[in-house]
């Protein structure tokens, strides 16, 4: 469809998630926890009708395999509990509004469950939601606002989805305009081109490129028992959306001097991701990614050692400098020799940190601190690149 064809009914989402905007300013806090989490229960349960579609529609467009999915949706909607969201909005009542004003959102196609927080924060602050959503994959969203609909229709009406090319001048306008806050999830280059072109006069949230990074230290590796326990938990947080997020893993240093050598870790690492693959298979590699695979794979088996299966690569590398990953179950591992200058060395892009058994005061500073297993799946209350997940909302 052409930009012009697309105009009349951009603009008609637009009034209609305008004029809902006065319902959900009457729709009290209670009723809309209520509707978001009996929402998500709906979706997460693979024996609804609800649920079952949008398993199906995310097998067409996320590129991840069935398990992975299931896994994926368990761990993104079981944690909008009722009680839970309500303690939320307590904890920051200044956000909590009567529903005044639209929320702008720029939402990422990289990882489809991206979508659920800050379309969903922002409907329990009050807030209609106008979203410009992924071409790639836009299955969550919608799911979310015809479930949203049938649980309470004042906060479904109170969702618009938009669909047009980043570079509508035209349309952007349509999304931003009169808005309390436009928040950006996506590539710097989105990032930048929305700074560049939103009025001066409008909250900009931006959420860029970042990456996650892992990081064990010799207190677990005393046992071979407990660094097998750890190793299956970082390859968790790897396989989890095919390592395609800004929280996912993108490399592994370990401290050396235990009885569990950094070589060895990674070898656990290699052998709990193969175990993955068994049971949660990687999805499809894009062909684009297929050279970079190579180059990976090169590179790690000329600096140390590779371990590679069907889909997954695994290498140690030692003290040489600290490269990423192109995601997809791709992992170097390096020697944390002197953990604070090789950790420091990756603040300013870190988005996650995974760390156990080492001291937090050398750790450097990220907007999300877990344990190993958990950086695919954090809490409710967990800030959102360093804030409060209602700020701004």
């Amino acid at each position: 469809m052409s930009s012009d064809a697309r105009r009349p009914q951009l603009q008609a989402t637009r009034e209609a998630v305008l004029a809902a905007a006065t319902q959900l300013a009457a729709c009290s806090l209670p009723r809309r926890a209520r509707a978001i989490a009996g929402a998500c229960a709906q979706l997460a349960d693979s024996g609804s009708a609800a649920g079952s579609a949008l398993r199906a529609a995310l097998l067409q467009s996320s590129g991840l395999g069935a398990e992975n999915i299931e896994w994926c949706l368990g761990s993104t909607l079981t944690i909008f509990e009722e009680q839970g969201l309500l303690s939320l909005a307590a904890s920051r009542t200044a956000d909590v509004a009567r529903g005044d004003g639209h929320v702008a959102l720029v939402l990422a196609g990289n990882v489809f469950s991206a979508a659920a927080r800050p379309m969903l924060l922002a409907l329990l602050a009050g807030r209609a939601v106008l979203a410009k959503v992924s071409s790639r994959d836009d299955a969550l969203p919608r799911a979310l606002a015809q479930a949203l609909g049938e649980q309470e229709p004042a906060v479904g009406a109170a969702v618009g989805l938009m669909h047009f090319g980043r570079d509508d001048a035209q349309a952007l306008p349509l999304l931003w305009r009169g808005a309390r806050l436009l928040a950006v999830y996506g590539s710097d280059a989105t990032v930048e081109a929305l700074e560049a072109s939103c009025p001066a006069d409008l909250a900009l949230r931006a959420h860029g490129h970042g990456f996650g990074v892992a990081a064990v230290g010799g207190e677990v590796l005393a046992s071979p028992t407990a660094a097998r326990d750890q190793a299956a938990a970082l390859a968790l947080d790897a396989a989890a959306y095919d390592q395609r997020g800004c929280l996912s893993p993108q490399l592994v240093l370990v401290e050396p001097g235990a009885a569990v050598s950094p070589e060895r870790f990674a070898q656990l690492l290699a052998e709990a991701l193969a175990e993955l693959d068994a049971t949660m298979p990687r999805g499809a590699l894009p062909p684009q990614l297929a050279a970079q695979s190579v180059q990976f794979c090169g590179v790690a088996a000329a600096r140390g050692r590779l371990w590679r299966g069907a889909g997954y690569a695994v290498s140690y590398e030692g003290r040489q400098s600290l490269r990423g990953s192109p995601g997809y179950r791709h992992l170097p591992v390096f020697d944390l020799a002197q953990p604070e200058g090789r950790l420091r060395q990756l603040e300013g892009r870190l988005k996650a940190l995974a760390s156990v058994g080492l001291d937090p005061e050398g750790l450097p500073a990220a907007p999300y601190h877990c344990a190993p297993g958990f950086m695919q799946r954090p809490p409710l209350a967990a800030p959102l690149d360093g804030l409060h997940p209602l700020a701004g909302f």
